[in-house]
């Protein structure tokens, strides 16, 4: 899933100003293969073990110095909707843990910083994004 230009993301009490993408990446982190006697291509496939990503870039200030820390958990909320308007806007909310802090220098653009984050599920059964109508006037 591939959010650009979220109006808000806020990671706890903390919100992170302008963003310019948020991807949300699921894959497989046990796949589970098997073949059968009869050819060399899989005949079964599971991934009973899955693991999302959230990968966040933004255009980071200058002069922060309270930054987000590899390790830190809290609740990562963002609200996206198909066109910038209030206009069938969507709720995004997980429980997250940040897991790499990055910055890229640029003499073309703004210093970027690149947040990536592991969702979590609450039970391991249960999607560890939950998406929902936002609340009227909820930024």
């Amino acid at each position: 899933m591939l959010i650009l230009n979220p109006r808000n993301v806020r990671f706890g009490s903390a919100t992170w100003p302008d963003v310019t993408l948020v991807a949300i990446d699921r894959d497989a982190a046990r796949l589970a293969l098997e073949w059968s006697d009869l050819g060399p291509h899989p005949v079964f496939a599971d991934a009973p073990e899955q693991r999302l990503t959230i990968r966040i870039i933004q255009d980071a200030p200058s002069d922060d110095i309270d930054t987000p820390r590899p390790g830190d958990q809290d609740t990562l909320t963002l609200y996206t909707s198909p066109t910038a308007a209030d206009a069938r806007r969507r709720k995004l909310t997980t429980t997250a843990v940040i897991t790499s802090i990055a910055h890229e220098l640029s003499q073309t653009r703004a210093h970027q910083r690149r947040i990536t984050l592991t969702a979590l599920s609450t039970d391991g059964a249960t999607d560890p994004i939950t998406v929902s109508d936002p609340v009227l006037g909820e930024v």
